[in-house]
């Protein structure tokens, strides 16, 4: 069997509802000649592909909308069904404005829509997405996935999170929109005793994305200015001969972010250094980050992963406090050994930390 391991590391729980059940994943085929499809049981597609249809049009007609005769055309429907989709995504907290004989997005959307998503990722991380307004959990939603055979590089995420939860507990809950809260689906193909490494190497990708400025305080919270502005959690099934399948979560703080019940870190967000990513674009840019450094990983061992790591790491030559749970660790961070582990020079000599949450910061 199999064995769940939770690693140390700072948890950002992120939710997926999924696809109608029996949703295709792209187009469904016409419906027959002279039937629309709210008549043809046959070929009807799923209603959340439908609303991905509408949304898809909305982001691409852009400010200047798009009528409602031109969405019923597109999907093979009424005018009256395309206004029952978009009332439904008003209900999802969706702002659509109504414009002359048409619809358009509010001024403050920032949608994530799988199908113009999808097409812009690369390998080894490359969809499918999976994408929802509301749910409790994508990193428990994209185990399940993981279990039934979902392949690597499958993307579940979703506007709001119902049940996040941060480190021992700790509430953490992002307003819809306000973050990019997305899970990630891999495979590795390495000996369980070197899949420790995972995490650093899903947060020196996810800092790649987030440029320059960013800062890793081990194993995987990200710092901006010293602000937190991104957390990891990461969960995988491994047994003695090898692992089955890994999840990445992350939380990207991107229009505000919420209160965190942790006094080492100023929450923040990527608004503070100005207008923010839209959060389709830093997915992709995530995505690509996160899998290169990934891909470097698996085909060449850990000595870039390391390094980069070492050049954004931000408790290197400061005093820290780390604790274990029955005990804690005082000294002066000396970066990281060649298995990810935290190296603290402590009064009795040096320590080499698995596992554990840094606490105090000395700076």
């Amino acid at each position: 069997m199999g064995t769940r391991l939770r690693g140390p590391f700072p948890i950002l729980q992120v939710a997926d509802v999924g696809r109608a059940r029996g949703a295709p994943a792209g187009l469904s085929p016409a419906p027959r000649a002279g039937r629309r499809w709210e008549d043809d049981p046959v070929t009807v597609p799923g209603t959340a592909e439908r609303r991905e249809r509408v949304m898809e049009a909305l982001v691409r007609a852009g400010r200047g909308g798009v009528s409602g005769e031109a969405l019923a055309g597109d999907l093979g429907c009424s005018r009256a069904a395309v206004h029952r989709h978009v009332e439904a995504l008003r209900r999802e907290g969706v702002a659509i404005v109504s414009a002359h004989d048409g619809y358009r997005l509010g001024d403050d959307e920032d949608p994530v829509v799988p199908s113009l998503v999808a097409p812009r990722l690369t390998p080894p991380l490359a969809g499918p997405v999976v994408w929802s307004a509301e749910t409790g959990s994508t990193n428990d939603d994209l185990t399940e996935r993981a279990r039934a055979g979902a392949p690597e590089g499958t993307i579940v995420g979703a506007d709001r999170q119902s049940a996040g939860r941060g480190r021992r507990g700790r509430a953490w809950l992002a307003g819809r929109g306000d973050a990019l809260l997305v899970s990630v689906l891999m495979r590795p193909p390495v000996a369980p005793v070197d899949v420790a490494l995972l995490p650093l190497v899903v947060a020196v990708g996810a800092a790649d994305a987030l440029g320059d400025d960013a800062r890793i305080v081990w194993p995987n919270d990200i710092l901006i200015d010293g602000r937190k502005v991104a957390g990891i959690l990461c969960e995988m099934s491994a047994d003695q001969e090898r692992v089955a399948w890994a999840v990445a979560g992350i939380g990207v703080n991107v229009r505000a972010a919420p209160p965190l019940e942790d006094a080492r870190w100023t929450p923040g967000s990527l608004a503070d250094g100005g207008d923010p990513p839209a959060r389709a674009d830093l997915l992709v840019a995530l995505m690509a980050a996160v899998g290169r450094r990934y891909a470097e990983w698996t085909a060449g061992g850990a000595a870039g992963v390391l390094a980069a790591f070492a050049a954004r790491d931000a408790l290197a030559g400061h005093g820290v406090t780390v604790s274990l749970g029955d005990e804690e660790v005082v000294g002066t961070c000396a970066g990281t050994d060649e298995l990810g582990r935290l190296r603290v020079v402590t009064a009795v000599g040096e320590r080499l930390l698995g596992a554990g949450e840094v606490v105090r910061v000395t700076r």
